[in-house]
């Protein structure tokens, strides 16, 4: 036993001394929009960088489609779906959370035609059905997570410790309730990210808004209008410099205060869309009549052309619409005006106004106390509605509007910025942000036979959002055994609880322990991505016992201490005999406290290292004992994913990693094979000056044959062929070059061993000529000269040899002739 205290207690001090501190990581910020994703990267050596798409853009479209077992993701998944509507799934953001039955999913069906809505399992939630298989939602946006990851990653340095992405922070409306914000922290788990905190959009604006601004001790109040393309938010933010410790030298922080919160949940820029779809469809059936109705693919296209409108009529009065063989080989082609699209939403400009009113309601505030309105989101860019804020909003003071931060880009930065501030692993702007929840969380409780016990508040509107859990007592009859517990957040019912046998676990807590105030508790947490979860309900108390100690053990446990930290110190401890000797004379010398001079207890207190502890009882500790109750859940709506559910999409996750990395290397291989092929017939074909020293007629004959085959292996068979095949052809291919260049390297070698034997005989003959009738005469470069200018000679003859294929090509060519592009050598 002491031994392994002993060991224990080196290897935690050897631990402390030896362990480096961890490597910072990366953070990757993602902007997760119902139209575009922008995502952004914290690392080392990368200070907030938005990540870039393949093709070098800035924002994508958020969405995932398969073409067949290739997935295209952003814009490529949209090109795609005129053609295949069937498997490709776009602006999904809304079915988050949601049941197929929901208003959600039928809006979604509308926008989206072709696409096939399918239940995820037992769940309530949503799947997408393709001709082959489902996805559940969260799985595509997983997907899409683990894209934004591997984009992130290729921008990390070469140079930095840092080679993944464990970390993201995720923009989320502020309306999301629990199961949405789980949804997608699933999603995120199934990416293989761990999700720091999930941001408000009106939070991730205002810290970016604040980073780049100063501000006083005065509070200032400001809205940040988001108006997405699916949904309206308005947010009332405060911002206010604190001084702590003096205005001279104390330290200064900037506060950020979510005031109030109002939103529109279908208020966006897909609702517009919708609108001038109808009026191109209504104009289409009216000449041609309904059967483009039946066809997906005309619709989709539709859908698109309608958002194409939409954004040209922001800056246009009137824009021509035309689309060729949309339906049956019949062309459409159409006027349309922004009178008449202003006409087609006119019931929908009043709801403008209702986000404000209710974020200035929360607040108590006036709209007069408001000294901007910062927009955000495409919609914002709409003439109509930036009319009616001016108008309806801010009665008409149009001096409010704020176009201060980038529409774009402002969320993700600040999510960024939130995720680094929240991991603490990068030293950032001292920003406080206090984002209160702007709902209630209580429990409704029944008993067995239903009848209604009470209801009680585990965390009220406006509770701050930290990363709370706590353990609430619940108040039930004491006699009751079985009773229910229904969960709400705003009044939406999220899950119930049955609990049973509650006398049982009562009557196992008190034979076990001497309790004193028995309680039953909730153990409920809201976190700091504002997700509200129950991990139990239990009993629990308070128990007084001592703890018990063994002196012989703790003495031991202390003189070996002891000897450590002397060792960490250079000083030698004393040998075990004299230690012995020392604290066995100490002990018989000593005498009661009481009657000790001055003198002797300071000589007491002095030796007391070399003494053994003695055996002490410490004060009796109360100790918090628990007792779970026995309970069985039911949801009453959509259910997140178990560990079952995601262990099976992460499993299909990473076997559609490992068939996109497979056919990227073959494209790779494959894309060699063929231009090398072809750069052999252009080398044999211009009759290659290095190819015409080193081979026969013959060989470059076989040498060309084979190229002609591997060009022809590769149009018939080469695109199905596995990834081991096509290296093979590769390496086939190369034999040949390898000849060359070994029969080359033997012909450089010999020129060089010829030229050393023609410098070392010219040295001697010069040396038996000075020798034999004139003085040596050194030059006034030095001895070397000779050998250098054999060096110099040597090294440009092997130059001249070592001119690549095309070189030579170019310049045996005839005047006039047109140069070939520069290949690498053989």
């Amino acid at each position: 036993m002491i031994r392994l205290q002993a060991l224990l207690f080196l290897t935690c001090l050897i631990s402390l001394v030896l362990i480096p501190a961890p490597a910072i990581a990366a953070i990757l910020g993602i902007d997760f929009g119902q139209s575009t994703t922008k995502a952004a990267l914290v690392a080392p050596g990368v200070s907030f960088e938005i990540v870039l798409t393949r093709d070098s853009k800035r924002k994508d479209v958020s969405g995932v489609a398969f073409n067949g077992e290739e997935r295209l993701y952003g814009s490529a998944a949209a090109g795609i779906a005129p053609r295949a509507p069937t498997t490709a799934f776009l602006h999904f953001k809304s079915l988050l959370g949601r049941s197929v039955s929901s208003l959600e999913a039928e809006t979604y069906m509308a926008q989206h035609p072709g696409v096939d809505l399918t239940p995820s399992g037992n769940r309530s939630t949503v799947s997408f059905k393709t001709p082959d298989s489902s996805f559940p939602i969260e799985e595509i946006l997983g997907m899409s997570i683990s894209h934004l990851k591997t984009l992130g990653e290729e921008m990390l340095p070469k140079s930095s410790a840092t080679s993944r992405i464990y970390d993201v922070a995720i923009t989320v409306p502020p309306y999301f309730d629990s199961v949405q914000r789980k949804a997608i922290i699933d999603a995120a788990e199934i990416a293989g990210v761990r999700v720091t905190a999930l941001v408000h959009d009106g939070v991730a604006t205002a810290i970016n808004y604040a980073s780049s601004r100063s501000f006083n001790q005065e509070k200032q109040y400001h809205f940040i209008l988001d108006m997405g393309a699916g949904s309206t938010s308005a947010t009332l933010v405060s911002f206010q410099e604190i001084q702590e410790g003096g205005s001279r030298f104390g330290k200064s922080s900037l506060n950020i205060t979510i005031e109030g919160v109002g939103f529109d949940q279908d208020l966006g820029g897909d609702l517009l869309d919708q609108r001038i779809y109808e009026v191109l469809l209504a104009r289409f059936t009216a000449a041609h009549g309904d059967g483009i109705l039946s066809s997906p693919r005309s619709l989709v296209r539709l859908h698109k052309e309608a958002e194409r409108v939409k954004t040209i009529l922001s800056a246009n009065t009137e824009v021509i619409s035309s689309m060729e063989s949309l339906y049956d080989d019949i062309d459409f082609r159409t006027i349309v005006s922004r009178a008449e699209f202003e006409d087609a939403i006119q019931d929908v400009l009043p709801r403008v106004a209702k986000p404000f009113e209710d974020a200035l309601q929360a607040a108590n505030l006036d709209i007069l106390d408001i000294k901007s309105v910062i927009l955000m989101g495409g919609t914002t860019r709409v003439p109509i509605f930036q009319q009616v804020l001016v108008k309806d909003v801010l009665k008409g003071d149009a001096t409010k509007v704020s176009r201060s931060v980038n529409a774009d880009e402002a969320a993700v930065m600040g999510a960024t910025f939130r995720g680094v501030s929240v991991s603490k692993q990068f030293k950032t702007k001292e920003i406080s942000v206090l984002d209160p929840s702007i709902w209630e969380y209580d429990v409704v409780v029944s008993g067995s036979d239903g009848t209604f016990t009470g209801a009680q508040t585990l965390f009220p509107k406006g509770s701050p959002v930290i990363g709370n859990r706590s353990l609430v007592e619940l108040q039930i009859p004491e006699d009751l055994d079985e009773a229910t517990l229904e969960f709400r957040e705003d009044g939406r019912q999220l899950y119930t609880y049955g609990l049973h046998s509650i006398q049982e676990s009562k009557k196992k807590i008190l034979d076990a322990n001497n309790c004193s105030d028995l309680i039953l508790v909730i153990d409920a947490e809201l976190t700091v991505s504002r997700v509200f979860d129950v991990h139990g309900v239990l009993w629990q108390c308070n128990v007084t016992a001592p703890a018990v100690s063994d002196a012989k053990d703790d003495a031991e446990t202390e003189d070996f201490k002891q000897k450590v930290f002397n060792f960490f110190k250079g000083e030698k401890s004393s040998s075990p005999e004299a230690s012995t000797s020392t604290s066995e004379t100490t002990t018989a010398t000593e005498e009661p406290a009481e009657e000790q001079t001055e003198s002797e207890t300071t000589t007491a207190s002095t030796s007391t290292t070399s003494k053994r502890p003695q055996a002490t009882v410490p004060p009796a500790k109360p100790r918090l004992v628990k007792q779970p109750v026995k309970y069985n859940v039911r949801y009453n709506g959509a259910r997140n994913m178990g560990r079952a559910t995601k262990a099976s999409s992460k499993a299909r996750l990473r076997a559609f990693d490992k068939l996109d990395s497979d056919r990227h290397a073959r494209d790779a291989v494959r894309n060699d094979v063929e231009s090398y092929s072809y750069r052999i017939r252009e080398w044999i074909g211009y009759e290659n000056r290095r190819l015409m020293e080193h081979s026969s007629e013959e060989e470059r004959q076989t040498f060309l044959r084979k190229a002609e085959a591997a060009l022809e292996w590769l149009y018939d068979e080469g695109e199905s062929m596995i990834l081991d095949k096509l290296e093979e052809k590769m390496k086939e291919l190369k034999e040949f070059e390898n000849i060359i260049f070994k029969r080359e390297m033997e012909k450089l070698a010999s020129i060089e061993a010829e030229l050393r034997a023609s410098a070392s005989a010219a040295a001697a003959e010069e040396s038996a000529e000075v020798n034999g009738e004139e003085e040596l005469v050194i030059p006034a470069d030095g001895p070397e000269e000779g050998a250098a200018e054999a060096s110099v000679s040597t090294g440009a003859t092997t130059t001249t040899l070592a001119e690549t294929f095309e070189e030579s090509s170019t310049a045996d060519a005839e005047p006039g002739e047109t140069e070939l592009p520069q290949h690498d050598e053989l």
